[in-house]
């Protein structure tokens, strides 16, 4: 090293080839968003996510951030109209080989993603550098803000379900424990899986909670039971619904009990939860206002009405303050 610094070869050389992160975007709530990720979103050249996810994480992206649109080529998703997205590796892999930094956004924790463990195996045989950054899973971030705790002072055994792959075994063991049922479904399909619990042992008087967009301002939570599910959805004029195909997260066992959770429903039970308020301020003074409006539960729109700006003229001004001194406005 010389004396007046260091010198070029004293620094590592750094590969040309880019890096992947694969990250947790949590259950829906951008306040459940990691210290870690908030940092690698933004540093990112490229941002690849599912819609939904993207609107989660796009307002810790660095502006100019580039968000690929993801291809659907999933058939019978296509039909049911589910955006299953699976051309996300070739994404990520191009990008990464062109030396930029990729964050690879996913619902919830990515260890829980099939496609996501896929995306790292993908990157790992073509030598593509990458790290995780852990999210909130869905199947206990949305419990928790539906007031519905999994576990009690005696330990509760807590199993976890995915409906869509669970097999006849799954619901058979699950069925017949008395495990809290933790079940990963769509919001049509809820009755179907009370169904298999029922036939695979439990009682249909047994207490169910069903929540839909879970930790968002769109939450809703309905109580039940194993057998009254369906008729509890009907009568709620759930479903029948074009969005049936909505994912949801159904507790089963005396957790999701009425009057457990009737104490709490922390969420739910906010003072403005689920209004939408109109936020006509200037763009620069929203944000404030907005944010102490989600505290409370609402949902702010902002539509800035006004706009402060410097005066054309120095008369202007002057006109101005003489109009306050002389009276000339009325508030």
């Amino acid at each position: 090293m010389s004396p007046t610094g260091p010198a070029a070869s004293d620094f590592p050389v750094l590969s040309a080839q880019g890096q992947v992160t694969f990250l947790g975007a949590g259950p829906g709530d951008p306040g459940l968003l990691t210290l870690r990720a908030v940092e690698a979103l933004a540093s990112a050249d490229v941002l690849v996510a599912e819609p939904d996810v993207l609107d989660v994480v796009r307002s810790h992206a660095r502006e100019g951030v580039s968000t690929p649109e993801l291809t659907v080529v999933d058939v019978s998703s296509t039909t049911a109209g589910v955006p299953v997205l699976r051309d996300a590796a070739n994404l990520v892999m191009e990008a990464a080989k062109g030396g930029r930094r990729v964050v690879r956004a996913v619902a919830g924790d990515p260890g829980l993603d099939g496609d996501a463990g896929a995306e790292m195996l993908a990157c790992a045989a073509a030598g593509v550098p990458f790290e995780v950054v852990p999210g909130i899973a869905n199947a206990v971030g949305v419990p928790a803000y539906a007031g519905v705790p999994l576990r009690d002072a005696q330990g509760t055994d807590v199993r976890f379900v995915d409906a869509r792959t669970a097999s006849d075994r799954c619901w058979s063991e699950v069925g017949a424990s008395d495990a809290t049922a933790v079940v990963s479904t769509t919001l049509d399909s809820v009755a179907a899986a009370a169904g298999e619990l029922v036939s695979a042992g439990r009682k249909p008087d047994t207490p169910l909670t069903v929540t839909i967009a879970g930790t968002t301002t769109r939450q809703r939570t309905w109580t039940a039971t194993l057998g009254t599910i369906a008729q509890t959805l009907k009568q709620a004029k759930v479903l029948p619904s074009p969005e049936g195909h909505r994912p949801v997260i159904a507790v089963v066992g005396e957790r999701s009990s009425a009057a457990q959770r009737d104490q709490l429903a922390w969420f739910e039970s906010k003072p403005l939860f689920g209004w939408r308020v109109l936020v006509p301020r200037t763009k620069e003074q929203a944000a404030s206002l907005s944010d102490q409006l989600r505290s409370y539960g609402a949902v702010p729109h902002e539509v800035p009405t006004i706009a402060v700006e410097p005066p054309r003229t120095p008369q202007q001004m002057e006109r101005a303050v003489k109009g306050l001194v002389t009276g000339r406005y009325e508030w």
